[in-house]
């Protein structure tokens, strides 16, 4: 299978997507976007849909929310995946040294 036969998805630029949106809630057809743009039609409805939500014309979450949650879980994450090795490494320093789960086990048994 040639790199072309893969079903990717299509990435359009942050400001055709803005530009359209706005064409769309200025009450352009979808059918009509469509044709003129080489934009499917169930593209051009998520895009419509989001931008109401963001005009606060409908209700739902809007696209700056979804980026700030993202960026706060991420942070989220890391924070968590840091304070784990703090905790590791604290460990260690008291000469409390971490065993793992499988480890235990073995120790009972023996």
């Amino acid at each position: 299978m040639s790199y072309q036969e893969v079903d990717m998805p299509f990435q359009y630029s942050t400001e055709f997507r803005r530009d359209v949106s706005a064409r769309l809630l200025a009450g352009e057809p979808v059918k009509t976007l469509a044709e003129e743009l080489s934009v499917s039609r169930q593209t051009l409805y998520k895009w419509k849909h989001q931008a109401l939500v963001d005009a606060g014309k409908r209700p739902g979450t809007k696209s700056f929310e979804v980026d700030s949650l993202a960026q706060a879980r991420r942070t989220i994450g890391d924070l968590e995946a840091e304070l784990a090795l703090v905790r590791a490494a604290s460990d260690l320093f008291n000469g409390e040294e971490p065993i793992s789960p499988k480890e235990s086990s073995r120790s009972l048994e023996g």
